[in-house]
């Protein structure tokens, strides 16, 4: 496979919902800060060519020594990230070289990424032009209104939960963004700016395991997946 991929990781949230004492992306996870766990995956994959990290402009520098220390040496950049997620994957992508024409995108907050799911991302992207992973809504959805009273109740044979890794056309991304211009920061995740645009996003299945840290239940889950992978 043609290496022209680069990947970005945005981990420039504020975390608010963790309330660590720690940055969310140097919190300890199975003996190795958070975000170490992330990076290392896409750097394992061999369609992926370079990395770039959008950060927290004050957690730069302790990002940067974490690299080095790790030696991810496809990180080629660690850039300040933007207000919302969309201008953050924005910075990231413009900070790759020319040479990459696709982009994958995957949460710093997903340590538990297998490498099989991002080949998957990269090679359906390369087949369809843009992609999400994705799995069954297994719960019954509901809408509701600011006094929480039901307004609909929604057909969950429709319905996917999303995830990171996605993966899209770097000409894409690079259009859809010139025309979103103000409306960045109401974009959910990045498949959502390429849907706004009219670009056509097709659904790769996920993996249930691929969680994303959201609380500090949520780290005792993935300590546990990832211990027990390592057993085995």
């Amino acid at each position: 496979m043609r290496q022209d991929v680069g990947a970005v990781i945005p981990a420039a949230g504020k975390g608010e919902r963790f309330r660590g004492r720690l940055p969310k992306p140097f919190v300890p996870l199975a003996g190795e800060p958070l975000i170490v766990h992330a990076v290392r995956a896409l750097h394992a994959t061999p369609a992926i060519r370079w990395i770039v990290i959008a950060a927290r402009p004050e957690d730069r520098t302790r990002l940067q020594a974490l690299i080095r220390r790790h030696r991810l040496t496809k990180v080629c950049a660690v850039v300040p990230g933007g207000s919302s997620r969309s201008a953050s994957v924005s910075a990231g992508v413009g900070a790759l070289p020319p040479e990459a024409k696709w982009v994958v995108v995957h949460d710093g907050a997903r340590p538990c990424v297998r490498r099989r799911l991002l080949d998957a991302v990269v090679r359906q992207a390369k087949r369809h032009g843009a992609v999400a992973c994705g799995l069954p809504a297994s719960v019954t959805v509901k809408a509701v209104d600011a006094t929480q009273q039901v307004r609909m109740t929604l057909d969950r044979e429709s319905l996917v939960l999303i995830q990171t890794p996605q993966a899209f056309r770097r000409d894409w991304w690079t259009e859809a963004i010139s025309r979103a211009d103000h409306q960045l920061g109401g974009m959910p995740d990045d498949a959502a700016l390429l849907e706004w645009a009219g670009f056509p996003v097709r659904i790769v299945p996920g993996d249930p395991l691929n969680i994303k840290v959201t609380t500090k239940d949520d780290l005792v889950l993935a300590e546990a997946i990832l211990q027990r992978r390592g057993r085995s």
